[in-house]
């Protein structure tokens, strides 16, 4: 069995690392995580990603079933306001362990450790090679760590991938496509008293804004596990002053669609409203420029072995089958989803410790509860995985 104790000291010991993404702050955590791994007798490969920043993967060597991949990122989101606790404390009050990447992700990859000493602790051979994959750059646009993951030619197409993000430990077999963009809007100043010589950027890009959000809540897109398409303006700043009519106006947008929607529908969409809104603004241009990663809308197949291993190991762990239904997609994006669209894998899936709900949200934490169950469902996931060929498609 996995030590609840070891992972509740592992989460701690991670939270109080600064790992804040934007910026190439996973080192230290990177650094932590090869030690650790390191000190279990494992030798862990550093794979460059960018030159400063590095995937760290380690393997528990098995037989010919298919490998388990275990994914976790190294990087969290920035600390930001309203904090009541030590975000950097690891602070374990009423059952909860606090602390900026609590639930997100340092749980699940104390979880993802704690799986790799248990197998050589107990001298276990599993029935697949298990490979852990602790990645950087998650956090941001470019989701760089699991591109270049794929890129290195690390993963193989009968791999059996798992996120250990936060799902409130339940299966999350779908995840939502997601598209970012920058909107310029270029109108013309001139003083508040002469408005009528200028173009109002700002009042041009609202209209966007509103027009776009009915858009969006019209389409007649439903899908049964992820629901409806979503879109918010995450950002809008225009003017250089009170008294001038704003040149400028500039807007982030976060664009989630479901299927039958693609990916490359994104775009064009936005246009299509942007043009509509720009024929009532003579002289008003708008440049809409893609933030990061193209991720379109994935699902991992119901007769993956990922899928059914999770469920059948839930089951015997605590008697009843493992949650799922309405709410059984992702709205967040992950490093399993974006192997699952770069390689077109149907065997990739999320579920770990800790409610999506406080991610990246102030006195961030995850339940102890949700270490345990977790780890119990992983161990005995792994200690019932089926003798297969690796070459068995998923």
């Amino acid at each position: 069995m996995i030590s609840l104790d070891q992972v509740v000291a592992d989460t701690q010991a991670l939270i109080r690392i600064d790992s804040q993404n934007p910026g190439i702050q996973e080192i230290t955590c990177g650094q932590w995580v090869h030690d650790r791994l390191t000190g279990m007798g494992l030798t862990p490969a550093v794979m460059s990603v960018d030159g400063a920043r590095s995937n760290v993967v380690a393997t528990v060597s098995g037989g010919d079933a298919p490998r388990l991949v275990v994914l976790a990122h190294l990087d969290t989101v920035p600390i930001g306001k309203g904090w009541t606790r030590d975000p950097l404390g690891g602070e374990i009050d009423g059952g909860n362990i606090y602390g900026r990447g609590a639930c997100d992700m340092k749980g699940g990859l104390a979880v993802g450790l704690g799986l790799l000493e248990a197998l050589i602790r107990r001298d276990v051979t599993p029935a697949g090679d298990v490979v852990f994959v602790a990645t950087v750059d998650e956090e941001a646009p470019d989701m760089a760590g699991a591109h270049s993951l794929v890129a290195s030619g690390v993963l193989r197409p009968t791999d059996q991938v798992i996120a250990l993000e936060p799902t409130g430990t339940k299966l999350r077999i779908a995840q939502m496509g997601l598209r970012w963009l920058h909107l310029t809007v270029t109108g013309r100043m001139a003083h508040a008293g002469r408005a009528h010589l200028g173009i109002d950027s700002a009042h041009v890009m609202a209209r966007i804004v509103d027009r776009l959000k009915a858009h969006v809540a019209g389409l007649d897109h439903v899908d049964e596990i992820l629901g409806r398409p979503r879109f918010t303006c995450g950002t809008f700043a225009a003017g250089v002053a009170t008294n001038v009519v704003p040149p400028t106006a500039h807007a982030s947008f976060d664009v989630r669609i479901v299927p039958p929607m693609m990916i490359d529908d994104v775009v064009p969409m936005v246009q299509s409203i942007v043009d509509e809104v720009l024929a009532d603004f003579p002289g008003a241009t708008c440049e809409i420029s893609p933030q990061g990663a193209a991720r379109p809308p994935v699902r991992a197949a119901e007769d993956a072995l990922i899928i059914k291993g999770l469920r059948a190991a839930y089951l015997a762990e605590q008697g009843t089958a493992l949650p799922q239904g309405d709410d059984d997609g992702h709205e967040a994006y992950t490093d399993a989803s974006m192997v699952a669209a770069l390689t077109g894998s149907t065997s990739c899936t999320v579920f770990g410790p800790g409610s999506t709900d406080r991610a990246h949200t102030a006195d961030e934490f995850v339940p102890i509860a949700d270490l345990d169950l977790v780890s119990r469902v992983m161990w005995r996931m792994v200690s019932d995985w089926p003798t297969q060929s690796k070459e068995t498609p998923s």
